[in-house]
């Protein structure tokens, strides 16, 4: 997005709004801040033992593949929790503060369970997120007490499954364009210069709806 934004190839440079759709890679998992489980132990029950995982590993080089965007270390053993809380966050910023707001907290969640490997249902260290970007941590933490943002979420789960997208990453670009699996950034900038070519742009959103997304943040555009 940076890359387009920032060397347009059009009189109009491309502006970009992005919105984050929960997704579960563990719906089952319980929602209490106790439970736990190591990622590891995790994706070696998913793929059906060690050689298994090991090939998926091999297979998604998304070590490699973190390198290549500053991503110096993927804890692989990170622990592994309920996400409803964080999700339930992230679309609450979203609304009151906007989406680069959201963005900025999505990276500092993703940093603080990827790279530090903390589990994200612990009501702590996601009001700590929320104050390192500068936001209020005690409205946070008042808003994880309560339930505000549940049904829009499940919402948002309907959607998903009418449109079989049981995987991420899933890209949906303006309503329209599709790219599953682990999209190279190339991939993603072909299609940005594709829209950005015809002139029209890609302005729909599948979930803004169901997520009750307000349209003054769609308005919104990243800022790099």
């Amino acid at each position: 997005m940076k890359a387009v934004a920032s060397s347009p190839k059009a009189p109009t440079p491309l502006g970009f709004t992005v919105l984050r759709v929960p997704f579960f890679l563990e719906p089952g998992y319980p929602k209490d801040e106790e439970f736990e489980e190591s990622n590891h132990d995790r994706l070696v029950r998913k793929w059906g033992g060690k050689a298994e995982f090991e090939a998926q590993k091999r297979r998604h080089q998304l070590k490699e593949r973190g390198q290549e965007v500053g991503i110096k270390h993927f804890k692989l053993d990170r622990t592994a929790s309920n996400t409803f809380a964080s999700h339930r966050l992230v679309q609450w910023v979203t609304k009151q503060h906007g989406i680069n707001k959201a963005e900025a907290l999505y990276n500092e969640l993703n940093f603080r369970h990827f790279e530090e490997g903390s589990k994200l249902n612990n009501r702590r260290l996601l009001c700590d997120a929320v104050a390192k970007v500068g936001l209020d941590p005690k409205a946070a933490e008042q808003f994880l007490l309560g339930d505000e943002g549940t049904q829009e979420i499940l919402n948002a789960q309907r959607v998903l499954q009418a449109m079989n997208i049981n995987s991420i990453p899933t890209f949906i670009i303006g309503g329209k364009f599709v790219t599953s699996g682990a999209a190279h950034a190339r991939e993603l900038e072909q299609v940005f210069r594709q829209i950005e070519s015809t002139g029209d742009g890609a302005e729909q959103s599948l979930f803004a709806e169901a997520l009750g997304i307000p349209a003054t943040v769609m308005q919104e555009t990243m800022v790099f």
